[in-house]
């Protein structure tokens, strides 16, 4: 059995080990996409990145939605900011889709390479310094900080667009940064762009694919219910047992190994 030339061997790995980014990631107010590319690039071989970035967006898109509904019901989702946000991140979404669209393989891998590097580092060292975390969400802003976070909502949408990812890796330390919002509430408010974002994105792809991008419905439909439930659990799970500095560091280990692979595809194939 095989999904246009996968395996079903394939297809179990890329699954389960989804599943897992899932359970963890949904606790970020990250769609996953960190992983999910690396990983299908890993377990997919025939398939091109191009062709790998649209079922991330699936992929991120259930996640999110997931991580969204269980922290709305702990209210620890601001939907005014969170719905501002995506205006500007929806500018940065077709950018990036035409980036990806049209950039050889190698510079899209790169980029995406360095991006997982400047995450990981940038999140090892908050820990290192044990930076305090906000304690409240303000829900008043200066304009200085509504500019600031438009244009990095920009930002958020271009690499959503390029790369496949849900864009909470810039979106939840903007809100934390700019916004001076506690990290769940951030975590939540991040989830909500990424569940609105990743759709858009999604959609520009399909309608590119007459410029040789393959969308692999039935891969999508397969795994996608598998990777929402585990989402469901694992953010349900986290906001009542899991700590933020656990999570992350769990999610700081998993980047590296992630940017890793992708270095060595760059170097291999």
């Amino acid at each position: 059995m095989a999904f246009e030339g996968i395996s079903i061997e394939s297809l179990l790995a890329v699954a389960l080990l989804c599943a897992v980014v899932a359970f963890f990631y949904s606790n970020l107010g990250l769609g996953g996409g960190q992983l999910f590319v690396p990983i299908m690039d890993l377990f997919f071989a025939s398939m091109v990145i191009r062709e790998i970035i649209p079922l991330s967006l699936t992929f991120a898109f259930v996640t999110m939605l997931s991580s969204t509904i269980t922290h709305s019901k702990k209210k620890l989702v601001d939907f005014r900011l969170g719905l501002t946000l995506t205006l500007g991140g929806l500018v940065g979404v077709a950018g990036g889709v035409l980036f990806t669209s049209n950039a050889e393989e190698w510079l899209v891998k790169a980029g995406f390479a360095t991006l997982l590097v400047i995450v990981a580092t940038k999140m090892i060292y908050d820990i290192y310094r044990k930076k305090r975390d906000n304690i409240v969400s303000p829900s008043e802003f200066t304009l200085k900080r509504k500019l600031a976070g438009v244009g990095i909502s920009v930002l958020t949408g271009l690499l959503i667009g390029s790369f496949g990812i849900g864009g909470g890796v810039v979106s939840v330390p903007l809100i934390i940064y700019v916004f001076r919002f506690e990290p769940r509430r951030a975590i939540g408010t991040s989830a909500l762009m990424g569940a609105m974002l990743t759709p858009a994105a999604f959609v520009a792809y399909v309608l590119n694919s007459n410029g040789g991008i393959t969308i692999h419905y039935d891969i999508a439909l397969v795994l996608a219910p598998l990777i929402m439930v585990m989402a469901v659990l694992g953010s349900t799970w986290g906001l009542q047992k899991l700590k933020t500095k656990v999570v992350k560091t769990i999610f700081t280990c998993g980047v590296y190994v992630a940017a890793s692979e992708m270095i060595y595809s760059l170097l291999t194939r």
